[in-house]
């Protein structure tokens, strides 16, 4: 049995889907899986042995309807037996219905259930995204498992020697940027957070954040911090950020990789739903504060929403002994 599964496009939500990825093999333990994924995320599926192949899909191969077709017409060379999609775009579903799959299943949105044989109510309910993938597979439960990144014995020695290249060992990882600028982590509060830290800082962030990531260290010149914005492929990135003690995220791909590889990670997470589409693992402490600031004018009074401005250095130095206790 060959199936395949469209990948979401987003860094998170990928890292979310590999739950889904996960049981589909304990499922189907002689199918040849394959993951169809746009090439930014790809590095989230690499080595992972649920999944026999990675077909990606370039940024501007798939944007118009030529795009769509051509995609289509070339995973019906495919045949797969069955074929879900994880996104909820009419796209991905036309996609499927055009590689001539005989299962072809997803949700309904975007008025696209004719083109899947299989269409699923989506829940009036908040549930967690992983969950959401998950019933597609009939799993009910409540208890998520966590999300697995796997890594080669190559790969760690790659990343061990880059770690000496940059002359650091076992930095503080920081990723402070998000797509969305409410949910980003002002530089401000960063330089308060690390303020006579005696260790070392690595930032992570994609090319576009390169300028934010300079002016982070022109804000903390006493700390020793480094930035790797736009320098390393995701995959690469995800090979060092394996070696970092623990992180500091805003609500972004990257925190919910730093989760999913079990690095002990405090998720900043200001807009959104951290019970819907937050990080998920072990060592994760999800922090839910206000977003956008409204300073003196600020009516909450939750107990469970945090004041991010508020959050003292030695807040966050408890944090992280707790977490590092775990």
């Amino acid at each position: 049995m060959k199936i395949g599964v469209y990948s979401p496009n987003w860094i998170g939500d990928a890292i979310m889907a590999l739950p889904f990825i996960s049981e589909l093999r304990d499922q189907n333990p002689n199918a040849e899986i394959n993951v169809i994924c746009k090439d930014w995320v790809s590095g989230v599926y690499e080595e992972n042995p649920a999944i026999n192949e990675i077909i990606t899909i370039k940024k501007d191969s798939i944007n118009n309807i030529i795009g769509t077709l051509k995609t289509g017409w070339r995973l019906k060379l495919r045949n797969f037996d069955q074929f879900f999609t994880l996104t909820d775009s009419f796209r991905s579903a036309l996609v499927l219905r055009i590689s001539g799959s005989n299962k072809r299943v997803g949700y309904k949105a975007q008025m696209r259930s004719f083109l899947l044989t299989k269409s699923f109510h989506r829940s009036n309910k908040r549930i967690h995204r992983s969950r959401k993938f998950l019933k597609m597979l009939k799993i009910e439960q409540n208890v998520i498992s966590d999300p697995n990144i796997y890594i080669s014995e190559k790969e760690k020695i790659w990343a061990k020697n880059e770690m000496k290249k940059l002359k650091l060992n076992k930095p503080v990882a920081i990723f402070p940027f998000s797509v969305a600028k409410n949910r980003s982590i002002s530089n401000s509060l960063i330089k308060k957070w690390i303020k006579n830290s005696k260790s070392n800082y690595l930032i992570f962030g994609s090319k576009d954040d390169a300028i934010k990531g300079y002016s982070l260290i022109n804000q903390c010149k006493k700390n020793s911090i480094k930035s790797i914005c736009g320098k390393y492929s995701l995959r690469q990135s995800i090979l060092l950020m394996s070696l970092c003690y623990y992180s500091l995220a805003a609500d972004s791909g990257l925190g919910h990789v730093s989760a999913a590889l079990g690095l002990p990670t405090i998720s900043f997470f200001g807009v959104g739903y951290p019970d819907k589409t937050g990080p998920i693992g072990k060592n994760t402490l999800i922090i839910k504060h206000c977003s956008p600031c409204r300073g003196n004018d600020c009516e909450n009074i939750s107990n469970k929403i945090s004041c991010i401005k508020q959050i003292s250095k030695s807040e966050i130095e408890l944090y992280v002994s707790n977490l590092l206790k775990m």
